[in-house]
Order: C-alpha cells, then structure tokens, then sequence
C-alpha cells in the first residue's frame, strides 16, 4: 500500500536538506504508490494527483518547502476507494497533521468513535480519514499520546486491518505507529512491507516505510508507538 516519510528538524530545512539524495529513491516508490502525494507542515497540506516521480510541483515542493517538520505520503489507493484529492494523505484540522498507511475493513469502522463536532468536515471516502477524525476525538478527550494509543486499540479491537500505521505531527510532538497485521500479508510488497524504521540525527530525525535503502536504520517494531519531542529531539518508544 502507501509509504510514509516524516522527518523533524532543530531548523528550518526542505525534503532534501534531511534526507538527500536518497529522497530520489523514496520518490522513484511512486511508479508502484503512483495514486498521488500529498506533504503536510505547520497545518498546511500541497497534494497532487500525478505520481509523484511526475509531478513538477512535488519536485519544487521536495527542494524549496523550508520547514521543521513534514510528513510525505505516496498513495497506493486501497481497493474500491476512489481515487482523487480529497482522498489523498496527509490530512490536517488546526495544527495536527496525520497520515495513514494501511487498510481497515469495513472502511467505516472508526466512525463510531468520531465526535459530532468532526462528522461534517469529513470530505473523501477514505477509511484513513474516518481513522484521522476518530484519533482527533480520543485526543480531545484523553491528550494527544493516549488519544493515539487509544484510538489504535480501539480500531484493532473490532475491524479486519492490513495496517494502522500512522504518523501524527503537531507544533511540539511527531508520533508514528507501527501495528500491522501479520495474518494479512495480501498487501504486502515484501516481508518488511509495513515495518517502519528511524534515524535519529545530531539536529534531524527522520521516519520512514521500507523499500528505498533505509535498512539501516532503527526498527520501530509492530506492536510499538514512537514519541519526539520536537525541540529535543529526544524520543521514548512504547508498547501500544
């Protein structure tokens, strides 16, 4: 399915100011991940359509978006979802952006766990955007660490998943999920399809899928949830 990249900085800094030039090599994913892109930073999202390996904006976007933090999604639509903008990753209310990688059965599952104040500014068709606004209802109620954790548990309580993972960033804090399902590997691309893996760096932290030459990087493994603070850098890791 999808691939995930998010990174946060001491300083302002694009795409390829983190990751170099192995950003090429997470953007060449997209001829397999090719429904579209979509970066998110400080509450502001730029999608596009086109595959990113094709799409000019994402290449301006890559080199000149100066930022602390983003999070880059590459989009490989689940079945029976359609494919346009309004279903493309990351999504963002107020200054929590958040994306999805995976697929959760029935697609509405987390929709019981959405408050009202969240239902209308649903506006694609995706289980990952449900998955979002349900995460901002726990949030509000128990704090943004154990909203995530609860949300998580609660969608894998009660739905048929292939994948929960997923990165949160706001202002202070960058959260990334790792909870896969290993009994459903028909998505999977490879044995380490939906492992997530990190690179904590002297001014730079970055979080990423698998597949482009991240190897040796950290494991966040299935079953954990990493937390940065952001003007630290520093990060704990714990079951979910």
């Amino acid at each position: 399915m999808c691939r995930l990249l998010a990174f946060t900085s001491l300083e302002r800094k694009s795409f390829y100011d983190v990751v170099g030039s192995d950003f090429e090599k997470f953007v060449a994913l997209s001829a397999e991940h090719k429904d579209g892109w979509g970066i998110g930073h400080e509450g502001e999202v730029i999608k596009d359509i086109n595959p990113a390996k094709e799409s000019s904006l994402l290449a301006e976007t890559g080199k000149n978006l100066e930022t602390a933090g983003a999070l880059f999604h590459l989009r490989l639509a689940s079945k029976g979802i359609t494919i346009n903008i309004d279903n493309n990753h990351p999504f963002t209310h107020g200054t929590t952006t958040f994306m999805h990688n995976g697929t959760i059965r029935p697609s509405d599952a987390a929709e019981q766990f959405i408050s009202e104040k969240y239902k209308a500014l649903i506006t694609g068709t995706t289980d990952s955007e449900k998955f979002f606004y349900a995460l901002l209802s726990q949030v509000d109620e128990l704090g943004l660490v154990e909203g995530v954790r609860t949300i998580v548990n609660q969608i894998r309580a009660i739905a048929d998943y292939s994948a929960l993972n997923i990165m949160v960033q706001t202002p202070d804090t960058l959260i990334a999920v790792c909870e896969f399902n290993d009994a459903n590997q028909s998505e999977w691309s490879g044995p380490d399809h939906y492992e997530l893996r990190f690179s904590p760096r002297e001014d730079d932290f970055l979080i990423a899928s698998t597949g482009w030459g991240n190897t040796d990087w950290q494991h966040l493994d299935n079953h954990q949830m990493l937390v940065v603070d952001r003007s630290t850098l520093k990060y704990s890791i714990s079951a979910l």
